[in-house]
């Protein structure tokens, strides 16, 4: 796989699982009574506003939901990924 590629991979692949990890965090958070600030989510995951309306929502419309706001955040994260294997080649070019 050529190296430009792999980054824009790599950038997209943080952008999936971080919503993820943070999700874990505020539910392991939850169950031990802790209240920390949901700032962190916003910045690093701003399509998770979407969640909004999840609070009466399945397990499965739950999970679904965060497949759908993962996959958001991959393809936003996947941008600066793209722009910065662009300039990668063109260092590389010279």
């Amino acid at each position: 796989m050529r190296k430009n590629s792999q980054i824009v991979i790599g950038f997209a692949a943080v952008g999936f699982g971080l919503p993820w990890l943070l999700l874990a965090f505020y539910a392991i958070a939850h169950r031990m009574n802790g209240h920390p600030s949901t700032v962190p989510l916003l910045f690093l995951c701003p399509f998770s506003i979407a969640a909004i309306g999840l609070e009466h929502a399945s397990l499965i419309g739950g999970l679904i939901a965060w497949l759908v706001i993962s996959a958001m955040n991959a393809a936003l994260y996947a941008v600066p990924g793209f722009v910065i294997s662009g300039l990668v080649s063109l260092w590389k070019s010279n």
